[in-house]
């Protein structure tokens, strides 16, 4: 939610008016795409957690949820979801939202259509790639609603 507010003054023949506008802008979008980065948070705090950070970021592999995932995952998750969280924070940054949301819609498409070779190398199955890609899905569509505005004005004259 953002709140702006301006005031103004002005003098009259009778004295002198002052105004105050507030204005407080809001998207649903913005609840959505945190909803879509606490849940990546959250998983990839587990999937570290689970794996470790060792020398090689690949192996060993946990399931979450049906979701095999390596620390490489988890670390991506992690950082894309508290960039997703910060940028809820404010609809002035629902282009990062929605800059996001089209990255994570592309990795997921990216892993889902990958090969055998890639998905090892990662560290993870196509179910996650699908996961991804359907979590940027969401990201983008929250991105794209519309923002709410309410305004709300004082006049006083003195």
């Amino acid at each position: 939610m953002a709140l702006y507010e301006h005031h103004d003054v002005v003098a009259t023949p009778q004295g002198s008016a002052s105004s105050v506008q507030r204005v407080h802008r809001f998207s649903p979008g913005q609840w959505l795409g945190g909803v879509v980065g606490v849940v990546l948070v959250i998983f990839g705090i587990i999937a570290v957690t689970r794996t470790g950070i060792d020398s090689t970021l690949n192996t060993p592999v946990t399931n979450i949820m049906g979701l095999t995932q390596s620390a490489w995952v988890g670390i991506a998750e992690l950082a894309v979801g508290l960039l997703l969280v910060l940028s809820a924070a404010d609809i002035a940054f629902r282009g990062v939202m929605g800059a996001l949301g089209a990255i994570l819609l592309i990795a997921g498409v990216i892993v889902a259509a990958s090969n055998l070779k890639m998905l090892l190398d990662i560290g993870t199955s196509r179910g996650t790639g699908w996961f991804g890609g359907g979590m940027g899905a969401v990201t983008l569509f929250a991105a794209a609603l519309p923002s709410i505005s309410r305004s709300h004005r004082v006049v006083e004259t003195g």
